[in-house]
């Protein structure tokens, strides 16, 4: 993050804990059917998640020229190929000859794509290339149309898709956060490991998550609550994305530090929403995404895949152990706290105790981004 944009967050936050106070907005109230009503979750697929471009991998997925990665974070099941001159193409992974699945789940490297089932093959820009028994095919081309292209751009790192082969420009918008991305070297990154969570819970329940420091002294006490500042951040929409500062306790030793020598990232985790479903967070020394996937019917369920990118290789001896206890402590605090606790709320909001959920005003960013999400439907459905 630049100096410019820092030194007043970490003012206003030194000013609020020497308050004693949280950082506040006005506060909001979220219907508690927007979690549980499968009617409301069909107008979120319609309007938001078949429409808008999302952020489906960083530029360390396709390290190197002739890679690929398959994502199904789409309602389309997609490849992600960067070719030998090093452009970023985005292709249905659905064979143009009987539908099969062209390239398996996971990542590698190849000069074509070549369907298991009948070994059509595809250039890495989803051009239909060879076709055993041609002659069986009269009104084929090859080279000619193969895999439906979706509309990608690769920008500042990370890798933006829309989500149909005929939706227009994936350009996302991100106003200023477009700058603080530039300053953490994502393409300087490799990808580390990555874990799958199949959840019963809304989708919006895992951004929630990630979108106020309030629960951080009772319900992570014994885990990352000692770290953090409880009840304390700083957020900020820039369109429908948002950024979220959570300061660490670190971040008091910057009092006795001159402020041109400050530094935000070092001393805070920076929690970044990528409008609609990526959480992108800058630690202090790797980076984690969190792309969040609907269910396509039960607003009870819901996907999440995890992935670590740690600088490049930073991967041996004791750096290996380091990334470890981090997966860890990461893994520990999501899965036994913050996932078991959202279960719980799913089910009490499921069960129709309650009609609505109170946002309080020291929970900024869960009111920017259920507003962003509002307004953003409202959008769609015109």
């Amino acid at each position: 993050m630049r100096a410019e944009t820092a030194r007043p967050i970490i003012e206003l936050l030194l000013d609020h804990l020497d308050a004693g106070r949280s950082w506040t907005t006005e506060g909001a109230t979220v219907a508690a059917a927007d979690y549980a009503d499968p009617a409301h979750l069909a107008r979120e697929w319609a309007t938001v998640l078949r429409r808008l471009p999302q952020a489906v991998a960083l530029t360390p997925d396709l390290p190197e020229p002739r890679s690929h990665v398959t994502t199904d974070s789409l309602p389309l099941p997609v490849v992600l190929t960067r070719s030998e001159g090093g452009e970023v193409h985005a292709l249905t992974n659905v064979c143009a000859h009987r539908g099969s699945q062209v390239v398996a789940d996971g990542r590698g490297r190849s000069r074509r794509l070549t369907c298991p089932y009948h070994a059509w093959s595809y250039g890495l820009d989803g051009t239909l290339m060879a076709v055993p028994d041609r002659a069986a095919f009269p009104d084929l081309e090859t080279p000619g149309p193969g895999l439906q292209r979706l509309p990608v751009i690769e920008d500042g790192g990370i890798i933006w898709v829309s989500p149909s082969p005929g939706g227009g420009s994936p350009e996302p918008r991100l106003g200023g956060i477009a700058d603080d991305l530039a300053t953490f070297a994502i393409a300087e990154h490799e990808r580390w490991r990555s874990h799958r969570f199949d959840l019963a819970l809304n989708w919006k329940l895992v951004v929630d998550t990630f979108l106020e420091g309030y629960h951080f002294s009772s319900l992570h006490r014994d885990t990352v609550g000692p770290v953090f500042l409880p009840n304390l951040c700083h957020a900020e929409r820039f369109g429908r994305h948002l950024r979220e500062v959570l300061p660490r306790r670190s971040l008091e030793q910057l009092r006795d530090q001159p402020p041109e020598s400050w530094e935000l990232v070092p001393h805070s985790a920076l929690v970044y929403v990528l409008f609609p479903t990526t959480v992108f967070v800058m630690q202090v020394d790797h980076i984690e995404t969190w792309r969040i996937v609907p269910d396509a019917t039960d607003p009870g369920r819901s996907r999440c895949d995890l992935t670590f990118y740690v600088p490049r290789g930073a991967t041996s001896g004791p750096a290996e152990r380091h990334w470890e206890n981090n997966w860890r402590l990461t893994l520990d605090t999501v899965i036994h706290e913050d996932f078991a606790a959202m279960a719980g709320v799913q089910r009490g909001l499921s069960s129709g105790a309650i009609d609505h959920l109170t946002v309080g005003a020291n929970e900024p960013a869960l009111g920017m981004f259920h507003a962003a999400l509002a307004e953003a439907m409202d959008d769609g459905a015109d």
